[in-house]
C-alpha cells in the first residue's frame, strides 16, 4: 500500500504537542512526513497542535478537559472523548484506510473509532505512560488496565526498540504482532556536508572545539553530567566550549550553575531551536553528546545519536539498551557509564585531541545507521497495512 492510502494519526497524549520542538513532536512530524512521501494521504487528530515548527498537512486538534479538580485520569479520558467525537465527524466522510496512533495514557478513542469504521489500527508505544507516570495518577490500576486493553486490542504494535519488544511480549502481547521500529533520521536534512560555520561565526566560535548537545534538559538526559564535565574540561582546555540546544526543566537550573562557576561565557545555552535549524547546530560540533541517566530498562531509541552519527560527527553517549547495540566502544563512538561526569570529561578531552581519531569515528557512525530512516519505518508500516486489509497477518513480523 503506496499511493493515495489515507493515513489517520492519532496523537492522545497530552505532552507531545505536534508543531513543537520536543523530539516527540518531531517524532510525529517526520513520520507523518515519511508516509506522505511515500504517496499516503496523511491526516493528524491530536489533543495538542502546539506551535514552533512549520508542518505542510492537515492537524486537526481536538479540545482537552483542562480543570484540575477533576483530577488527572478523568481529564484525560474526557478529553479522549472529545478526540473521538472530532474525528468521527471526519471518518464519516473521509474514511481512512487505517489508524496509526501514538499511544497515550487513557487514548481509548482510536480502539473504539477503528471498530466503529472496520479498520486496522497501529499502536506506537514510545513510553509505557501507566508505569512512568503512576504517581501523578489517582487510579493508576485503571490506567494500566487502560493500557493493556489499547495494546492488545490493537492489530500491531510498534515499538523502539528490542528492550521495549520483550517489556510488550511479558504484556501479553503476541510476538507476531510486534514491529520494531527505532528513531530514524532524514539524510537529505542531517547529512555530512551540511556547513555549520555560519553558526560558529554567529557566536563568535571560530577555531574552537565545540561540544554540543540537543534534546531535552533534565536530568535523566545527563544535563547535570554535562555541566559537572563542562567544569573539568573548561579548566584543563582553554580553546573548547559547549553548546546545548534545548529546552526543559532544568534550564534554569544550568543558567544559575554557569554564573555560580563563571563559565557563562564558555557554554551556550540556545534554548529551543527550529528542527530544521537543527542540522546547522550539529555541523558546528566536533563533538555530540548523550550522556543518558541510568535507566534500569532502558528502551528509548534516542533521535538525537541517529541525527548526529547521519551527519558524520563522534559521538559520546551511556552505554545502555540501544544505544550499546548500535556503538562499538572506540569504533564508532565512545561509550561511558551513565551519570560519569569525569568520564565523560576524560571522554571528551581525549577525543579532542586526537583529529584521526574523530574523523574516523563519525565516518564509522554514519555508515552504521544507514538502514535507520523515517521512511524504511513508514514502509514497513505501509506493507503491514496492505497485508491486514487483504486479510492476510503475517506469521512474524520484520525487525
Amino acid at each position: 500500500m503506496t499511493d493515495c492510502a489515507r493515513v489517520a494519526y492519532l496523537c492522545s497524549d497530552t505532552g507531545v504537542p505536534v508543531l513543537g520542538f520536543k523530539g516527540c513532536s518531531v517524532h510525529v512530524r517526520e513520520m507523518c512526513n515519511a508516509f506522505a512521501a511515500l504517496g499516503a494521504n496523511v491526516s493528524i487528530y491530536a489533543l495538542l497542535k502546539g506551535e514552533g515548527n512549520r508542518y505542510p498537512y492537515s492537524i486537526t486538534e481536538a479540545k482537552q478537559f483542562k480543570k484540575k479538580w477533576i483530577g488527572r485520569d478523568l481529564r484525560l479520558i474526557l478529553s479522549n472523548m472529545n478526540l473521538y467525537w472530532t474525528c468521527r465527524k471526519q471518518f464519516r466522510f473521509h474514511r481512512p484506510h487505517f489508524i496509526y496512533e501514538r499511544y497515550g495514557l487513557y487514548g481509548w478513542a482510536g480502539v473504539v473509532l477503528a471498530r466503529e469504521f472496520s479498520v486496522p489500527r497501529i499502536v506506537e508505544i514510545n513510553s509505557y505512560l501507566a508505569e512512568n507516570q503512576e504517581k501523578r495518577l489517582h487510579f493508576p490500576r485503571l490506567a494500566k488496565s487502560f493500557e493493556n486493553c489499547i495494546l492488545k486490542k490493537a492489530q500491531a504494535v510498534c515499538c523502539l526498540s528490542n528492550i521495549s519488544r520483550t517489556v510488550l511480549l511479558e504484556k501479553g502481547i503476541e510476538a507476531g504482532k510486534i514491529l520494531v521500529t527505532p528513531d530514524g533520521v532524514d539524510f537529505h536534512k542531517f547529512n555530512p556536508d551540511r556547513d555549520g560555520n555560519q553558526i560558529r561565526k554567529r557566536l563568535g566560535l571560530e577555531g574552537k572545539t565545540i561540544v554540543g548537545y540537543v534534546g531535552v534538559l533534565s536530568e535523566y538526559r545527563g544535563a547535570y553530567t554535562i555541566l559537572q564535565s563542562a567544569k573539568e574540561v573548561l579548566s584543563q582546555e582553554k580553546n573548547f566550549h559547549f553548546i546545548v540546544i534545548g529546552e526543559g526543566r532544568a534550564l534554569s537550573e544550568m543558567e544559575n550553575y554557569l554564573q555560580e562557576h563563571n563559565l557563562s561565557d564558555r557554554f551556550t545555552l540556545t534554548g529551543p531551536v527550529s528542527h530544521d535549524d537543527i542540522p546547522h547546530y550539529i555541523a558546528a560540533m566536533d563533538i555530540a553528546l548523550a550522556p543518558y541517566g541510568h535507566e534500569k530498562r532502558f528502551y528509548d531509541s534516542p533521535m538525537k545519536i541517529f541525527e548526529y552519527m547521519a551527519m558524520g560527527k563522534p559521538l559520546i553517549a551511556t552505554g545502555q539498551g540501544q544505544i550499546k547495540e548500535l556503538i562499538k566502544h572506540g569504533e564508532n563512538g565512545v561509550l561511558i557509564e551513565p551519570g560519569d561526569s569525569s568520564g565523560l570529561a576524560r571522554a571528551i578531552v581525549d577525543l579532542g585531541g586526537n583529529v584521526f581519531m574523530m574523523k574516523k569515528m563519525g565516518l564509522k557512525g554514519r555508515a552504521t545507521i544507514e538502514p535507520y530512516t523515517w521512511e524504511a519505518n513508514a514502509r514497513k508500516v505501509l506493507d503491514l497495512c496492505k497485508s491486514l486489509l487483504n486479510g492476510k497477518m503475517p506469521h512474524s513480523l520484520p525487525n
